[in-house]
């Protein structure tokens, strides 16, 4: 079976978004009166994922539909799985040993949530992730963007299949009328609806795709 190619070399430009993505985001949470706006690091996130993840599924266009997505599948969670899965074991662990036992309950379920990948599902209409960051009471709370991040993996096959059957300039349409209607959905959503939700997401990874399609 052939295997998507990798390039030789990283793209430096790329890491450095990522860097600066990373830095931000620890400002945000270390230093929020001096990075108020740090947060909008996980955004910048949402943007490079799109556009990587389209130039790897465009590395394996010529494969096909099902090797594709199996390829893909695989490569991502092998890549994002072991150390995600470790995290939440020595967080565990850390919980039963440092947290008051009235944290324990919480964490669990927020466990459960992590491992099934939607901790980006509020428990209830009211809550708010800023709230929930200054209680500091959910140590799962920043999972919810890798739960974002791995509900978009579910879509985003299926989605660039659908724009590669596309002739010419109909592909870059393609992005533009997913990312349009994401942005109609995160306007008309309650505003917890409209933080978590992968469909509220899909705009800023559809930004990252249709840049990429350019190359």
């Amino acid at each position: 079976m052939d295997q998507i190619k990798q390039k030789p070399s990283k793209r430096l430009d790329l890491q450095g978004i990522r860097a600066l993505a990373i830095i931000v985001v620890l400002g945000f949470h270390f230093y929020p009166e001096y990075c108020p706006n740090g947060y909008l690091g996980v955004d910048q996130f949402f943007v490079l994922s799109g556009f990587l993840m389209c130039m790897l599924l465009k590395r394996a266009e010529n494969q096909s539909p099902c090797s594709l997505v199996s390829l893909f599948y695989s490569k991502r969670f092998k890549r994002i799985l072991p150390l995600y899965l470790l995290v939440i074991f020595i967080s565990m662990i850390c919980l039963y040993y440092f947290f008051p036992n009235t944290a324990i309950e919480t964490n669990q379920e927020s466990a459960i949530h992590a491992l099934m990948f939607v901790s980006n599902r509020p428990k209830n209409d009211q809550e708010d992730y800023f709230e929930q960051l200054s209680l500091a009471v959910d140590i799962f709370t920043h999972t919810w963007s890798i739960s974002v991040e791995i509900q978009f993996y579910f879509l985003v096959p299926f989605i660039f299949m659908t724009a590669s059957a596309l002739p010419g300039k109909f592909q870059y349409f393609c992005y533009l009328l997913m990312g349009f209607l994401s942005i109609v959905f995160f306007y008309i959503s309650p505003s917890t609806e409209a933080f978590n939700s992968v469909f509220a997401r899909i705009w800023q990874f559809m930004i990252g795709s249709f840049f990429q399609s350019f190359n």
